[in-house]
């Protein structure tokens, strides 16, 4: 079996050591140390991308969790999970989706990584590839301790079973109360709900609130769709929110290909918005916004109803 470049590996230290950030040095003694100091401290874990707050894609790459987040894993991408691509499969960099998402993404599998940054160096990329194609082993000091865990919950479920019958007799006293109360209660509860979900629906203008209320606070941020990222060729912005949606076609292709627009007055059916924030289908990409909470039953029903009245710019 290939060894990681050991050779390379003080250099790489050296290199790492300028940038100021991760564990000390000290503790780089392995190949995934390496990675994890130069490479995913450095470009993975800035805001809203794959640290422990935001994990974007349900990954996070924080020292201590990144290993077990990555081998072996099947990937949030629904694409390359169809496709059998593991976030890291050992001995098999190209059967390794973290390969693909450096390099270059095909249609369907997201963007390039890491997104709003310089694509990683070649070095870098190559470093990562070495480690996966040696079998992809774990950082220095990770324990393998998986034997002694499942003796003992096999002894502990036998004596339990042997106290559950003495629960049985209790139910006989409960006969005459039960008819009597569970028959009014139900129907004032449902009744009183109904009336205060519909005025959320109606303020005008629409625009403005959409943008105010769900694109300013949760798409138009750093590495989403403000004007420097532009994730999806789609800005967000007060200024040009409008004119990047409506009747725009988007760039997934297989959106594109069912003829979706990203917003179609009149159509919210047919309109890629309302597909991405409820629950895009295979190959349509993740839902949005991809970080921080998912937009609430209001919120969507306010988008839905600034497209079923025509998706006006006011």
């Amino acid at each position: 079996m290939r060894r990681f470049g050991l050779a390379a590996l003080p250099a790489a230290l050296l290199m790492y050591g300028c940038a100021g950030d991760g564990p000390p040095l000290s503790t780089a003694t392995s190949a995934y140390d390496v990675i994890q100091q130069q490479i995913f401290n450095q470009h993975c874990l800035s805001a809203g991308c794959h640290n422990a707050a935001a994990q974007a894609g349900n990954l996070n790459l924080t020292a201590g969790v990144s290993y077990g987040d990555l081998v072996n894993v099947t990937p949030d991408n629904a694409v390359a999970a169809a496709n059998g691509l593991l976030r890291v499969e050992p001995f098999n960099p190209d059967n390794s989706f973290i390969i693909v998402k450096l390099t270059g993404p095909p249609p369907g599998e997201g963007t390039r990584m890491p997104q709003g940054m310089a694509p990683l160096s070649p070095s870098d990329i190559a470093m990562i590839r070495d480690w996966i194609a040696d079998g992809a082993p774990p950082p220095e000091g990770t324990a393998v301790a998986t034997a002694t865990p499942s003796a003992s919950p096999t002894e502990t479920l036998t004596p339990t079973a042997v106290d559950t019958p003495t629960i049985t007799p209790t139910p006989v006293d409960t006969g005459t109360p039960t008819p009597t109360v569970t028959g009014t209660p139900p129907p004032t509860a449902t009744a009183s709900q109904t009336p205060t979900a519909s005025p959320t629906l109606t303020p005008l203008p629409w625009l403005p609130r959409i943008q105010e209320t769900i694109f300013n606070p949760s798409c138009a941020i750093m590495f989403c769709h403000d004007k420097a990222t532009a994730s999806g060729n789609l800005v967000l912005t007060a200024d040009e929110s409008y004119a990047n949606l409506v009747n725009v076609t988007p760039d997934n292709a297989v959106a594109r290909n069912r003829g979706l627009l990203r917003v179609v007055p009149d159509d919210p059916a047919q309109s890629f918005l309302i597909v991405k924030v409820t629950q895009p289908p295979l190959g349509e990409g993740s839902k949005m916004p991809l970080t921080g909470t998912p937009l609430t039953a209001e919120q969507i029903a306010l988008l839905t109803g600034w497209i079923e009245a025509g998706a006006p710019q006011d």
